[in-house]
């Protein structure tokens, strides 16, 4: 990651083109009431190991550091203080300290099971889920360690997408319907104390997509020939609401989170920012100079 964050921001890939009101948020948990909101932000390439940090807070971009890490790691969860990196080939992981975009590596692993397709953290645990099988396992993030709770074995399989807020998961699976309307089917659930709890399911909600969450939003992202259609709730104390359009924009390859922004990014270094917090979702504006080629782009929350 440069300090001075190649591309320049192309007008063919805009932000989001904002539309309709704020849905009202509810009251958060009580760990997300009385720990702080994690504003930091991580930035790696799978084929070198290059890593990069800086925090991300009501949009606004701050560098912190770059270093190496060892290659080859797949996905990256994050919490409100402490990041989490796992290599589903492998089974070999490492989890640290993430705490104003700082990163320091406490513990090294090389006993996860492989084969994870997803990994999305909370603002104190974390749930793993293979869409193969409907296998799962869930565990607490906290203070750079990772520290297992649970197995599961009787999720739906198939799910497309996993996005979680400070204590609620959200997940996602594309369904048929008619070719101009394909459909969605949406689970939701607590995440907190390292245990995954289901409250609800709703069938056949309109596409949408790729979720992405922070502390107490979800942006959910239809890709429609070359445009993205978003649409935004709020997702707190296991509960989300009803899904609004809020805008279109060009397709984008990563977006990342924090406890109240977005940092969308294109593989040739084309950036945008926002933010998202209560429900409501904000432009902020493109960052030039940020470099080409990162694989994960993950924040805590």
């Amino acid at each position: 990651m440069k300090k001075s964050l190649v591309a320049a921001l192309t007008s063919a890939v805009v932000a989001v083109t904002l539309a309709g009101p704020a849905t009202p948020a509810t009251a958060a948990s009580q760990f997300c009431e009385e720990t702080t909101p994690n504003s930091s932000i991580f930035f790696y390439k799978k084929g070198s190991g290059d890593a990069g940090t800086g925090t991300l807070k009501a949009g606004r971009w701050r560098y912190v550091s770059n270093f190496d890490l060892p290659s080859g790691y797949t996905h990256a969860a994050a919490s409100r203080d402490s990041l989490l990196l796992y290599n589903a080939a492998t089974g070999e992981g490492e989890s640290g300290t993430f705490i104003g975009g700082e990163y320091s590596r406490v513990q090294t692993y090389d006993n996860f099971s492989t084969g994870w397709t997803h990994v999305e953290a909370a603002g104190d645990s974390v749930l793993f889920y293979n869409s193969g099988n409907g296998h799962g396992g869930t565990g607490t993030l906290v203070d750079g360690e990772y520290q297992h709770v649970r197995d599961y074995d009787n999720f739906s399989t198939g799910w497309a997408s996993i996005a979680a807020s400070c204590d609620t998961a959200v997940t996602t699976t594309a369904r048929k319907g008619s070719a101009q309307s394909p459909k969605s089917n949406l689970g939701y659930g607590t995440l907190d104390g390292g245990v995954f709890t289901n409250v609800g399911n709703r069938d056949g909600e309109v596409y949408l997509g790729t979720l992405v969450a922070t502390r107490d939003s979800v942006l959910a992202m239809a890709k429609t020939g070359a445009q993205l259609q978003y649409r935004l709730t709020t997702a707190e104390d296991g509960s989300v609401g009803s899904f609004r359009k809020t805008g279109t924009s060009g397709v984008w390859d990563l977006v990342g989170r924090t406890s109240d922004s977005l940092f969308f990014y294109k593989y040739d270094g084309t950036a945008w920012t926002s933010k998202l917090s209560g429900g409501s979702y904000a432009n902020v504006g493109p960052l030039n100079g940020v470099s080409s080629g990162w694989s994960i782009i993950e924040g805590g929350v």
